[in-house]
């Protein structure tokens, strides 16, 4: 029977879901941050997959994982590990197969509605007692419907905020190394980055953190957006240049952001962006439902049951 090695974050109910749908005979060793080393390197001598939730996988483990046939991610993430060693020691990664991707759409369309609607602000103010600032009062609030929005990142969540959009009759551009006939099929037209940037009313970032994507929207970007223009970002923090994003905010750039995710996570509380009024900010929790959980869990044992049983894993992800 399968041995199975368990990265665990803390706080999540995968682990209890991952106990619970385990196929029967499967032995799940798990391992915390709070584990010693070598209880780490014992479980990863002796895997037969490596199950990761909340967790990166150290290039230690890789290399003593000789028996193993899947890295299995419960994230759409793969920042947390190393794909060239992983490719050097021949063993596949996988990703959630977008089992996360409604949630996080959703929230990117949350924090888009939240920003342009100043609701921070007002839910704030209300409950002080303050009535209705002349920032708040339609002078400065704005809609969706009818709006340009451009995705950068098409994949299961980018290609999901493109089908979420069509109730709001967006013009809708999206940019992506590989076209996306989901997008596609949603009426989302695919041009170049700087295009997007141009045209865009809201621009939402839906690409993975790699080489080609680090530090991807910068000064230069950000000067290209409308200075009415709002940036969403649920991807990746790194995908985009905070101090640049901080200063377009301060001097009008651009109108407001959106942000999940941050440079440095947990986020410090002396971080500039976080005094801004016109940032809608959360930590981290986009791709966090109840609903997703299970589907993650069973995506994940139902890709490594397919490869025990000698076939080829779904939704492998590889360098750029």
């Amino acid at each position: 029977m399968p041995e199975v090695l368990v990265f665990s974050g803390p706080a999540l109910p995968l682990l209890a879901m991952a106990e619970e749908m385990k196929p029967a005979g499967w032995n799940l060793h798990v391992r915390t941050r709070d584990s010693k080393n070598s209880e780490v390197m014992d479980a990863a001598g002796m895997a037969d997959f490596i199950l990761v939730f909340g967790h990166g996988v150290s290039d230690d483990v890789l290399r003593k994982a000789e028996k193993t046939r899947l890295v299995q991610l419960c994230s759409a993430g793969f920042d947390g590990i190393n794909l060239a060693l992983a490719g050097e020691m021949g063993i596949p990664v996988a990703n959630n197969g977008g089992a996360n991707a409604i949630p996080v759409a959703e929230f990117a369309i949350t924090l888009l509605l939240s920003t342009i609607r100043h609701l921070i602000v007002t839910d704030g103010d209300t409950r002080k007692g303050d009535w209705m600032r002349p920032e708040v009062d339609g002078r400065d609030t704005h809609e969706l419907f009818g709006t340009t929005v451009g995705i950068i990142g098409a994949g299961r969540i980018g290609s999901t905020v493109a089908g979420m959009l069509r109730g709001f009759e967006t013009t809708t551009l999206y940019t992506d190394v590989r076209r996306s006939e989901k997008a596609e099929g949603f009426g989302a037209s695919r041009v170049d980055l700087d295009e997007l940037l141009e045209r865009s009313d809201v621009v939402t970032l839906h690409t993975p953190l790699n080489a080609s994507t680090y530090g991807l929207i910068g000064e230069r970007e950000l000067r290209l957006m409308k200075n009415s223009a709002l940036l969403i970002n649920t991807c990746r923090g790194p995908v985009v240049q905070e101090g640049a994003l901080h200063k377009a905010l301060v001097d009008g750039e651009i109108w407001g952001a959106g942000l999940d995710v941050f440079e440095q996570e947990p986020v410090d509380p002396g971080n500039p962006i976080l005094k801004l009024e016109n940032v809608v900010v959360a930590p981290h929790v986009a791709g966090k439902s109840y609903e997703s959980y299970p589907r993650r869990v069973r995506f994940a044992f139902d890709n490594m049951v397919k490869v025990w049983g000698g076939g080829e894993p779904d939704s492998i992800v590889t360098l750029e």
